[in-house]
């Protein structure tokens, strides 16, 4: 008697239609599979179930735990109610439908569409319903986009969670509404910051008078919400200064609603890519504000500022946000010294993982910030030396070489990758042929779909870089008559810093006290 594995899926989609289409809802789809298997004497192992999950995953919890079970020989058929219910991904059919479940001697039965491996006609029409399930849940993605668009442009809140200091409306899932007992944390936040203290000091006041940091707030309260940026070692969901800088910049406060700050990548690919500010939704007085808008200036005024050379000082620390421990990659935080006179600055740059104990980062001593100055302004010098005469200056705009080898990378890149999906399918193709084994198919195939991740990901920062070097090519007018103005540089200032540096990566001292600095020159 073979034993079956019954299959039943929900997506997200087929819940909002369930009233009217019933057949869809997992309770018919696993009576009807059931008295499928009744009727045939068969026996059901096991009854896998996954509610909510689109047919384009392929991470579904029960669809993993019934492949497994089928790769160790527990079932001999796979019962759905159609094929779509198996899954809407082509790949994913043709993998398991056309291949492993031969090799694993299991046959696939879809009720609704007679889909049935040991008929031979099934495989004729297979790849045309696949086709169409998956431009299925394509449309149904695009439909979703466009929705979600239109409810952001309408102001309307399309978020899983409130943000902290806010509740999601009972009587409308698309408002928000204060949280009387986390709104005043907010309106504390801000005053402390406007009043002149830091970061650290704030954080130490929140943690130390046991106020809960906005996740453990959503724990405590029953959420389901987790953090997928949050620092592992933070596991007792304390304040950090990260967590404020977020409410400090969030103009949710003000009563705007900010949405669209990133998307999928496809359909297919779920992880998210981020949006230029510009194009982020922005509509304002979409619900009540937390903080008014003169102290929403106040604080961004500050925030502004906070690169300031020294106490009192009018003026932009000439590295203020380009300095990077080449370590961690976090930025590196400026400490500021006075001798006893108050009248002599020294400023030192630190790494910020280390200053603020956020993680752990085994760069952990500073650097002179007018040591740093001195080695940038002779290197810039050197450059200009290498580029101008004393008669008549002569701008080597290299970019345009620059762009040269990087067209050529990326061609080559895109001939790396489409050689080794080329392959893929070919040793697909002499596997089925008998010409290599399984073990070798496999083998090959991790091998090839590592390659061609990596020469996807390097593809991506490549293009990364052509675009920034174009932009260089076309501000390389403005360099020029910047640097015809000088023979020499004398002090560095915040307008030749941002002309020139696009940012700088301080490494660790070595036991010979000689330490790795790279700059990145826009140049």
């Amino acid at each position: 008697m073979p034993k079956v594995g019954i299959y039943c899926r929900l997506s997200i989609e087929d819940k909002d239609k369930s009233d009217a289409h019933d057949s869809q809802s997992i309770s018919n789809q696993k009576s009807m599979l059931r008295d499928y298997c009744l009727d045939r004497g068969w026996e059901i192992y096991d009854i896998y179930v996954d509610d909510g999950y689109s047919g384009i995953d392929r991470s579904r919890p029960a669809f993993c735990r019934l492949l497994r079970d089928c790769e160790q020989g527990k079932i001999n058929i796979v019962l759905c109610k159609d094929q779509s219910r198996f899954s809407r991904d082509t790949m994913v059919i043709e993998e398991y439908l056309n291949d492993k479940f031969l090799e694993w001697d299991i046959r696939f039965i879809g009720v609704a569409d007679h889909a049935d491996t040991e008929n031979e006609s099934y495989g004729t029409i297979r790849l045309f319903t696949s086709a169409y399930n998956e431009m299925y849940v394509k449309d149904i993605s695009a439909k979703i986009r466009r929705t979600l668009s239109y409810k952001r442009e309408q102001g309307q809140f399309i978020g899983s969670f409130a943000p902290y200091g806010y509740q999601i409306d009972p009587e409308d899932k698309h408002h928000l509404i204060i949280d009387l007992e986390t709104a005043p944390v907010v309106r504390r936040i801000f005053d402390l910051y406007i009043s002149g203290e830091g970061y650290r000091k704030i954080v130490q006041q929140l943690n130390t008078d046991g106020i809960l940091s906005p996740s453990a707030y959503k724990r405590a309260n029953g959420s389901k919400y987790t953090n997928c940026n949050a620092d592992a070692s933070n596991s007792c969901g304390l304040w950090t200064q990260s967590t404020v800088s977020k409410i400090l910049t969030n103009e949710v406060y003000t009563g705007t609603l900010v949405q669209g700050k990133s998307h999928h990548v496809s359909y297919k690919n779920k992880k998210r890519k981020k949006v230029n500010p510009s194009d982020w939704v922005r509509v304002p007085d979409t619900h009540e504000a937390i903080i008014d808008a003169e102290t929403w200036a106040r604080a961004q005024e500050r925030l502004n500022s906070r690169a300031r050379t020294g106490k009192n000082a009018q003026t932009l620390s000439p590295l203020s946000g380009k300095v990077r421990c080449a370590v961690c990659g976090r930025p590196m935080k400026r400490n500021v010294y006075y001798n006893k006179a108050k009248t002599i600055q020294y400023y030192g740059l630190q790494c910020a993982s280390y200053k603020t104990g956020a993680m752990n980062c085994p760069n952990t001593r500073s650097v002179s910030g007018k040591m740093l100055e001195k080695t940038i302004l002779d290197e810039l010098n050197s450059i200009v030396k290498s580029y101008c005469q004393s008669d008549e200056i002569h701008f080597n705009d290299f970019h345009s070489d620059q762009l040269k080898t990087l067209e050529s990378s990326l061609a080559k890149l895109k001939e790396r990758q489409e050689s080794a999906k080329k392959r893929l399918v070919a040793m697909y193709k002499d596997k089925l042929d008998g010409v290599i084994s399984e073990a070798d198919y496999q083998l090959f195939r991790s091998s090839l779909t590592v390659e061609e991740q990596q020469a996807s990901e390097r593809i991506e920062t490549v293009c990364e870089q052509i675009a920034a070097c174009r932009k260089r090519i076309e501000n390389a007018a403005g360099q020029r008559a910047l640097l015809e103005q000088y023979t020499h540089f004398e002090q560095l200032d915040r307008t030749i810093a941002d002309e020139f540096i696009d940012y700088i990566e301080i490494g660790m001292t070595d036991e010979q006290g000689v330490r790795e600095i790279h700059i990145h020159w826009k140049i």
